[in-house]
């Protein structure tokens, strides 16, 4: 079968990946002139780094398996401790910070760069009876018996399908490209997520010294106010020393901010239509801060090559397409559902987080992690 992947983003290298396993013939179509391995790291969950291993693709080779997640207050003081190193092992699969440039890197290797088009932005997609197709902004079209669309939050591929656009919450993420704090977090395997008032401040491990640092808040800017003053501001009355190694990290000229306006879709009944779907972002956008959005759209990959693989599916591609989204509703849908009640800026009680047994927030976090996946179910 010829499948026309559109984005070149981890979810739709997972999924070129996958198919190619499976003898398809792929084209990735990345509007980008090369593939784009910046940015920061990505936290994923087991079910995940299952997928990834199927692949070819061992997470742990590539950043830090995590032994917990650790909840403080402003000041620093822990107030629940969750135990991801119990949660890998249930499943089978650690949890492991990677940063995105080196499994962007790892899932493109292996021969599927001879797959890669690039500098080719979709302009429209055709959804025929008897195939698809990809319209160019160049003109071009590029024909396929299934068309993929695996374009991120502001795909494409959903605009010419559904016509609709990103719901914002009203948060903003600010991530630092990984680098050291000067804390004990760089070489360990705790992350941390620093909660008060002011927003979430979250530290990840991610491996060879290296710090996944980001900011999540409700707060605009003010007119004028560059990012580095808002975060100062917000942040600036935490006395958690790591919370002032991150700020301080904002000193450093190259230290740039990224951005990320953080929206939801409605998830559509079917996501795609004829022989064209949807994976990943495209399909159910989810914000940074429940880190999800990866590992959702790496579990959405397996799902469409398994729905690909059975018989039935080369007779009838459109079937097989609504096939994939029916399996993958259940988790996606929980994971969208989730992503409305945005927790930024939302501080529970001191007391109640103490009185909670770090044993028992562990067992919801595997059932979470069981419920949210195909794979650790």
């Amino acid at each position: 079968m010829e499948v026309a992947v559109v984005g070149a983003g981890i979810g739709g290298l997972a999924a070129a990946r996958a198919l190619r396993a499976d003898d398809h013939a792929v084209v990735v179509l990345e509007e980008a002139p090369r593939l784009r391995a910046s940015g920061g790291a990505v936290t994923l969950w087991p079910g995940a780094t299952s997928v990834l291993r199927d692949l070819g693709v061992e997470a742990s080779d590539l950043g830090r398996p995590l032994g917990r997640m650790e909840r403080w207050a402003p000041d620093g003081r822990p107030l629940l401790s969750l135990d991801l190193a119990a949660a890998g092992r249930a499943a089978g699969s650690p949890v492991v910070t990677v940063p995105r440039g080196r499994l962007v890197g790892a899932l493109a290797a292996g021969g599927l760069e001879e797959s890669l088009r690039t500098g080719a932005r979709c302009a429209g997609v055709e959804r025929g009876a008897g195939a698809g197709a990809v319209l160019l902004e160049d003109g071009d079209r590029v024909e396929a018996d299934v068309v993929v669309g695996a374009d991120g939050a502001r795909s494409a591929v959903r605009a010419a399908l559904h016509g609709d656009s990103l719901r914002p919450t009203g948060c903003t993420t600010w991530q630092l490209p990984p680098r050291p704090t000067g804390t004990s977090l760089d070489d360990g395997d705790v992350c941390a997520l620093l909660v008060g008032r002011a927003g979430m401040l979250g530290l990840n491990p991610c491996g060879d010294g290296l710090v996944q640092v980001w900011w999540d808040v409700r707060t605009p800017l003010r007119p004028g106010e560059e990012p580095t003053q808002l975060l100062r501001r917000l942040f600036g009355g935490w006395s958690a020393p790591e919370s002032r190694a991150a700020l301080a990290l904002l000193e450093d000229p190259a230290s740039r901010l990224v951005p990320y306006e953080r929206g939801t879709y409605r998830v559509p009944r079917p996501w795609g239509r004829g022989r064209v779907t949807l994976l990943g972002d495209a399909a159910h956008a989810v914000p940074p801060s429940l880190a999800q959005g990866t590992n959702q759209a790496v579990e959405d990959a397996a799902a469409l090559a398994r729905a690909l693989r059975r018989p039935a599916a080369a007779a009838d591609p459109a079937a097989a397409l609504r096939g994939y989204e029916r399996a993958s509703r259940r988790r996606t849908t929980l994971v969208s559902e989730a992503s409305r009640r945005e927790p930024t800026g939302r501080v529970l009680p001191e007391p109640l987080l103490r009185a909670v047994p770090d044993r028992a927030a562990s067992a919801v976090l595997r059932g979470w992690l069981r419920a949210t996946s195909d794979r650790a179910a």
